[in-house]
């Protein structure tokens, strides 16, 4: 179930402008409280101490804590790389970018918090469900990109492409962020690319 901020209807007022520096100030200060203790020590009262708001500025834009923890997780910043032309370099650079990230802000402690209450809670699964589809684009489009200059077969998934890349990246984030390296994810890469290729090589079973 969604964890209600408040259960009265919430009614914006006609005509009140939106203050973005003051709601950009409080999810900022939700995504400091979600990296210290998580998504279950979240609570509003403690954003209202540390943004020096109101519960009603909280409650006219954000009617659930979920909506508010999404809503902080994706001020985090968007994976976005120029292309090189080739897939294995735009791959290390897709990568070097998320280690940036993991090195230079909250991330590596938001996402797992989030993630581990999403098991168990349906409306926060689904946010972040529909957050997490958007900030894989970067690297879907990567991948399509590959396919049109005749790096990957016409077949390929870019989805599932995208997958194996992130699958290293998220492992490695989690349980070994200092070898988040260059070298190995040259490796990945060639694997991946290989991998791709030799399964368009491979002649069709017989039915």
């Amino acid at each position: 179930m969604a964890t209600p901020v408040r259960s009265a209807t919430v009614r914006r007022s006609p005509g009140r402008p939106r203050d973005l520096a003051r709601e950009n100030e409080i999810l900022k200060v939700t995504l400091g409280i979600l990296s210290e203790v998580g998504f279950a020590g979240l609570t509003v009262d403690a954003v209202v101490a540390k943004a020096k708001v109101s519960k009603a500025t909280i409650y006219r834009r954000w009617a659930t804590k979920e909506e508010l923890a999404v809503a902080a997780f994706d001020q985090l910043p968007l994976i976005e790389i120029e292309s090189h032309g080739n897939l294995e370099e735009d791959i290390l650079a897709y990568v070097e970018q998320y280690r940036d990230f993991v090195q230079t802000t909250p991330l590596n402690s938001v996402l797992p918090a989030l993630v581990s209450e999403a098991t168990h809670n349906e409306v926060l699964a689904e946010r972040l469900k529909e957050t997490v589809a958007r900030r894989r684009e970067t690297g879907i489009a990567m991948i399509r990109q590959a396919i049109a200059r005749g790096e990957l077969p016409a077949n390929t998934d870019p989805a599932l492409a995208q997958e194996l890349i992130i699958g290293p990246m998220l492992h490695r984030s989690f349980f070994s962020p200092e070898n988040i390296t260059k070298d190995d994810f040259r490796y990945f890469a060639r694997i991946i690319i290989a991998g791709f290729k030799a399964t368009a090589e491979q002649p069709s079973t017989p039915a």
